[in-house]
């Protein structure tokens, strides 16, 4: 979306725009931290959770195929994949997100590994990488459409892996 439409469906100049946010780099930030807060608090919230290993896994596909706010796919998923075409601001919290999620989702392993209830075999680091891969790629596939039925069905397959 180009900034005329967001200043136009807003119905404020570019200017005062540019007077709140800075810059388009503030403007696109502000949206991926809010997002964050409003949208990908829910993921960082089942992955510290008490539950166990298997109903987080299964919440987690969940999550990816059969959310509602996940039907268009993830700003952050979509963001990542053309971080190039944003500001050093935005980057940089790109890459904060990305290392806050990956620390959440490597400890979601490790805590299961501690507790017997994944038996590991890989590193966690590079479990959770994959992890978080296949989840943005299930979301990714909602975005173009595919149905939820079909993404869980590959998101399953895909996280057999680490059974």
């Amino acid at each position: 979306v180009s900034l005329n439409a967001v200043c136009a469906l807003a119905g404020v100049s570019k200017p005062s725009l540019y007077r709140d946010f800075g810059s388009e780099d503030g403007l696109t930030s502000a949206v991926l931290e809010q997002y964050r807060q409003t949208v990908l608090v829910s993921l960082e919230a089942l992955l510290s959770s008490p539950q166990n290993y298997r109903t987080k896994l299964d919440a987690l596909i969940s999550f990816a195929s059969d959310d509602p706010q996940m039907e268009a796919g993830c700003l952050f998923v979509k963001m990542r994949a053309t971080r190039s075409r944003f500001g050093p601001q935005t980057q940089a919290l790109l890459d904060s997100m990305q290392a806050h999620f990956h620390a959440h989702f490597a400890r979601f392993l490790n805590d299961a590994a501690s507790r017997g209830e994944w038996r590991g075999g890989i590193a966690s680091d590079l479990a959770a990488t994959y992890l978080q891969e296949q989840i943005g790629l299930a979301v990714t596939q909602r975005a173009e459409g595919k149905s939820p039925a079909s993404v869980r069905a590959l998101l399953e397959l895909a996280v057999s892996a680490l059974s």
